[in-house]
């Protein structure tokens, strides 16, 4: 039976973050600055804090979606007073946020890319079937092969589903047979369930095609 939990769109962020910056010596005015496409956006601590909480929270299990009501529930604390609903709205009329309704994945998918950032740090013999992403002597994140290979792949600057659908032709023509492998379909939902923790890990980040 369908609930509605798995009906729910899921909140994700888009935009590079490039950082704060204060633009007078000594005083507490300061702006965030997101790349979003050839734009750069200048946030202010407000809205910042409803962008930074689109990309999740590390407390919630993985398997919930993170959505709209849950990032406006995270600001509650964070935001006393402020109308968050409507700054998170905004963020998504902007383009700094996207919904991602069941079904629509692969539309999302042909429309962003992903960029990358650290370092593929590969799999360990203690651990084999994980591999990690992070610096040097640092893992960040550990992976399935699946999302490892996707990540790869982002610097190619393609759609998402472009790169779904060349992992999924590399791997017939190697003559793979696995479906989480050769299906596209599967290879960008398994993307997208570890989403969060890349995003929230800071080792990848989503951005609108041109």
């Amino acid at each position: 039976m369908t609930t509605a939990q798995t009906v729910r769109a899921v909140l994700l962020p888009v935009g590079q973050f490039f950082g704060t910056f204060y633009p007078v010596a000594g005083s507490t005015e300061r702006y965030h600055r997101v790349r979003l496409g050839d734009e750069v956006w200048e946030l202010d601590d407000e809205r910042f804090i409803l962008w930074a909480l689109a990309h999740g929270t590390g407390d919630r299990p993985a398997e919930q979606p993170w959505t709209v009501s849950a990032a406006c529930d995270a600001a509650a604390s964070q935001l006393p007073g402020v109308d968050s609903a409507s700054l998170l709205h905004g963020l998504l009329a902007e383009g700094l946020a996207v919904e991602v309704a069941p079904g629509e994945a692969v539309e999302f998918a042909r429309r962003h890319r992903v960029g990358t950032r650290m370092l593929g740090l590969g799999n360990s013999a203690e651990q084999p079937w994980l591999w990690s992403i992070g610096f040097f002597g640092h893992p960040v994140v550990r992976v399935t092969r699946t999302v490892y290979d996707l990540w790869e792949w982002c610097p190619s600057g393609e759609s998402l589903w472009t790169m779904c659908q060349a992992l999924a032709d590399e791997e017939r023509e190697a003559g793979g047979t696995e479906p989480g492998l050769v299906d596209p379909e599967q290879l960008l939902t398994a993307f997208l369930g570890t989403a969060r923790l890349l995003l929230t890990a800071g080792v990848v980040y989503l951005e609108p095609l041109p």
